[in-house]
């Protein structure tokens, strides 16, 4: 496709794409982003475009007009964000905060940083409007926001084009500054302890009631709204930002937030004793200094958030490391990402491997097999010893999409031209590997949060219009054919489920439920149980036909009665 950005031509194919959106698709090349749309009605006003012109590098504001070759506007260019920036999202579940290393001190931080860009925005004579979680996107260093979408935004000429039902202010019709903040007030707090402000359970009100809760103050502050045990404790949230929240959700006023966030609240400790239940009959296995982020069962090592614990050693390391072993010799060895190189060394001797020095922007381990993605190829990697030297190889390569591929847990998501793709690599020591490319289109029309694939089921959290779906997608050993749950309208947390050898999957589900049900497309039953006692924090893993699961510290054993 050939496009003209002030009178160069700019030929973009899809090697350049890498994303479809509600609107259009991105496409990018050298140090900018295209954004194209699909209806030309949809175009925002060149006029717009210079009104969205805000001072701050944290503003990812429109650039130039790009036109097609009948010289209509078709688009605009932006500043390329590179493919590393978080989903603000993520950041309001405790366990990817834990598995990330991120402190409150980051939170407090992150939420001053939105603060402050917002701030530049409404002296801009602007407003966001549609303050979602989708519409900022977080860097590396975990304390600076990126605002997102900002076409839609509200400036002095034109209207706003869209606002999501979770951050609406449900007591007026009109935008405005106050607004604004409430939108803010509904996402940080999220930051700080994982819940939306109008959720929690209620006897008078249904799911999602948003515009009802908001308007009669109904908040999580108020004694009647159970909570589910995955809401961090409400001291994590400064003192004066407490005030603020409390006055804004359940006083209904309406007022910018603190100048300074205030002091932190002594910390609660709330121990609940996890014992056998009467659907479930869960046992202690092992106990550990601090708190586990992954536990391998058949290397029998455990990670956490100190140390790795292989057999009776242990190493302080990094949060930010992998291990895998190697297959013949079973040393162990670290994988880490380090400015787009991957290096690795041996647990061990604390010796660096030599040659081994690969750039990549992501990396996955899948079944103790390491791949490595560089742009359009996706690399598994194979090490051998030979005397005291390890020495890394390229086992298999496969062709992905350089910008448009994302690596989730066990499988690969992609889009080409907006039609949506799971590669699922299949790892064996002793012959050649498989990867399996199947379309999906159930998927076409969603922004992928998050996915995991364990032995024939897929499950993926996806988000399109102004809710996040669950669909769990079952296929055959042959990769042929496959069915599709979907569960709409669900609450976005981390993916909580395991396949068992023998093929049934327990699923934890995002409103603590459990479910049971066979990785076989011909067995469409969903066994469902309801126990006070198995909840979210219990993150469930397969030991062969065996479930296990990890809690704080402590490894544990659980099957049904």
């Amino acid at each position: 496709m050939e496009v003209y950005v002030n009178g160069n031509a700019v030929n973009l194919t899809q090697q350049n794409f890498v994303a479809k959106g509600g609107e259009g698709k991105i496409f990018q090349k050298g140090d900018l982003a295209y954004k194209i749309y699909e209806h030309l009605t949809k175009m925002i006003p060149p006029a717009k475009i210079a009104e969205l012109q805000i001072p701050d590098p944290n503003v990812i504001h429109p650039l130039d007009v790009i036109m097609n070759k009948k010289k209509q506007n078709i688009g605009f260019t932006m500043e390329w964000l590179g493919d590393d920036n978080i989903a603000l999202c993520k950041f309001f579940t405790s366990k990817f905060q834990k598995d990330q290393g991120i402190t409150n001190d980051h939170i407090i931080e992150l939420v001053q940083n939105i603060k402050k860009t917002t701030e530049t925005i409404h002296e801009s004579k602007c407003l966001i409007v549609d303050g979602n979680e989708l519409n900022y996107l977080v860097k590396q260093d975990f304390v600076t926001p990126l605002f997102i979408d900002t076409n839609a935004w509200q400036t002095p000429s034109y209207p706003p084009t869209a606002i999501m039902p979770s951050i609406r202010d449900w007591t007026t019709d009109d935008f405005s500054q106050v607004t604004d903040w409430f939108s803010f007030a509904i996402v940080t707090f999220q930051l700080f302890v994982g819940i939306h402000p109008f959720k929690g359970k209620h006897k008078s009100y249904r799911k999602n009631d948003f515009a009802n809760r908001v308007r009669d103050r109904v908040s999580v502050f108020n004694a009647e709204v159970g909570l589910p045990p995955t809401v961090r404790d409400f001291n994590l949230i400064p003192s004066r930002y407490k005030d603020w929240y409390y006055k804004v959700f359940e006083n209904g006023d309406r007022e910018p937030p603190p100048a300074l966030p205030g002091e932190i609240g002594k910390m609660q400790v709330v121990v609940k004793l996890v014992k056998s239940t009467g659907a479930f009959e869960i046992k202690t296995l092992q106990e550990f200094e601090d708190e586990i982020l992954y536990h391998n069962p058949e290397y029998q090592f455990t990670k956490t958030a100190e140390k790795i614990y292989l057999g009776k050693a242990d190493y302080k390391v990094g949060k930010d490391v992998e291990l895998l072993i190697t297959p013949l010799e079973k040393l162990p060895i670290l994988v880490k990402v380090e400015d787009g190189i991957a290096k690795f060394k041996c647990l061990k001797t604390g010796y660096d491997v030599k040659g081994a020095q690969l750039a990549c922007t992501e990396t996955t381990i899948i079944n103790n097999t390491l791949y490595l993605k560089n742009r359009e190829k996706l690399i598994e990697m194979t090490f051998k010893v030979a005397g005291n030297n390890i020495l890394p190889a390229v086992k298999t390569v496969w062709t992905v999409e350089p910008l448009s591929s994302q690596i989730f847990s066990n499988v690969i998501y992609q889009s080409v031209l907006g039609k949506a793709f799971l590669c699922i690599p299949i790892p064996f020591d002793d012959k050649k590997s498989q990867f399996h490319i199947k379309a999906i289109p159930e998927l076409d029309n969603y922004r992928i949060i998050e996915a995991k694939y364990q032995n024939n089921i897929c499950v993926v959290i996806g988000h399109s219009g102004n809710e996040y779906d669950r669909l769990t997608f079952i296929f055959d050993p042959k990769f042929g054919t496959y069915r599709c749950n979907k569960v709409k309208g669900v609450d976005y947390t981390p993916l909580n489920f395991t396949v068992l050898d023998n093929g049934v999957c327990i699923m934890i589900t995002e409103d603590n439920g459990v479910e049971i049900f066979l990785n076989r497309i011909d067995k469409p039953d969903i066994k469902r149980i309801e126990d006070p006692d198995v909840d979210n924090t219990m993150r469930i893993f397969k030991d062969g036909t065996r479930l296990k699961f990890f809690k704080d510290n402590t490894l544990y054993s659980m099957k049904m009665k």
